[in-house]
């Protein structure tokens, strides 16, 4: 049996877990949130339930979270030959290899 920190190998069912595990090693707490940025977060709990980790990851830094904001919807909304639901497709099959959970 695999301990809680250890990732599956492909094939394998993540190991349940009690408590969700951190967004990011390093504990740092979150900024202070421009109002944009903090009703990205407050749509993302409405629609969502929660605030995806990796949003949570940035959340320290507004100025880093606002970056990474207008990259994800440069990548994911921009003009393109892929639809949203392509892209979207594209993003989860690569976190999956990279074994993003």
């Amino acid at each position: 049996m695999m301990a809680n920190h250890d990732k599956p190998k492909p094939g394998e069912r993540p190991a349940p877990q009690d408590v969700a595990p951190p967004a990011m090693a390093l504990d740092l707490p979150p900024g202070a949130l421009c109002a944009e940025n903090q009703a990205y977060f407050d749509k993302c709990v409405a629609k969502l339930g929660f605030v995806p980790n990796v949003l949570v990851a940035y959340a320290h830094d507004d100025a880093k979270l606002s970056a990474f904001a207008a990259f994800y919807n440069d990548l994911m909304l921009a003009p393109s030959g892929l639809s949203k639901l392509e892209r979207e497709m594209i993003a989860v099959a690569v976190s999956s290899v990279n074994r993003c959970y």
